[in-house]
């Protein structure tokens, strides 16, 4: 089939026996959309900029409140699909250092004060590849984080933590890591070692930042 474009843009095979022809919209997700095709790909396009807020459709892409909200979620439900199908694979490599953390998620509903569900969301990144995986987990028990380690980080690499109670240096290093902490008590890198966790925290300030500004919802870690 081949896509043409005119007052409205559609699929038309051009096989003689066939000549059949299809709403660019039939069969995919834009199906059902009221707005216009060419205002859904802008809007797309203003979304991986970050600049679908209400105001900012309201008068650059002229698309009502109730419909910027929609699009949004259709956005980001398109987005965790992707990651859900994604084949994961396990970050860092022998003797490259994975900084790890956990951090808590929540969302207050129509700003009314009421709290929605909280989420704890763990996460790491390597220094070396610049991999990084974040995922939730039900709470920061040494069970739960150990997991989520041993699904995340390939055998051997260098594990770097602060000091919570839930990161088991034992069974860190009885499942082949070796681990490195730095107490956030008393300092932001150790002065001894040189361990911090600054990779990671950076991390979870733009991922906090971009949560609040698309839907609106105070962060606490």
């Amino acid at each position: 089939m081949k896509l043409y474009f005119g007052n409205q843009i559609f699929w038309k095979c051009n096989v003689e026996e066939c000549n059949q022809h299809l709403g660019v919209r039939t069969g995919n997700w834009f199906e059902g959309s009221r707005i216009s095709f060419v205002t859904a790909v802008r809007f797309i396009y203003c979304w991986c900029k970050e600049l679908t807020s209400i105001k900012f459709c309201a008068e650059e892409l002229g698309i009502a409140d109730k419909t910027v909200i929609d699009w949004n979620n259709y956005m980001r439900e398109i987005c965790a699909l992707e990651m859900a199908e994604k084949e994961r694979k396990q970050i860092s490599d022998e003797g490259f250092i994975v900084e790890i953390d956990e951090s808590l998620f929540v969302k207050r509903k129509n700003n009314t004060g009421r709290v929605l569900p909280q989420q704890w969301v763990f996460s790491g990144i390597c220094r070396k590849t610049k991999e990084t995986f974040l995922v939730t987990v039900p709470n920061r028990s040494a069970v739960s984080l150990m997991e989520k380690i041993c699904e995340n980080i390939k055998e051997g690499s260098i594990i770097y933590s602060d000091c919570w109670k839930g990161y088991k240096t034992s069974k860190l290093e009885n499942a082949g890591f070796l681990h490195g902490t730095v107490n956030h008590k008393y300092n932001f890198v150790d002065p001894d070692t040189g361990v911090h966790t600054q990779h990671v925290e950076h991390m979870w300030g733009s991922a906090k930042w971009c949560n609040k500004k698309q839907r609106n919802s105070p962060s606490s870690s």
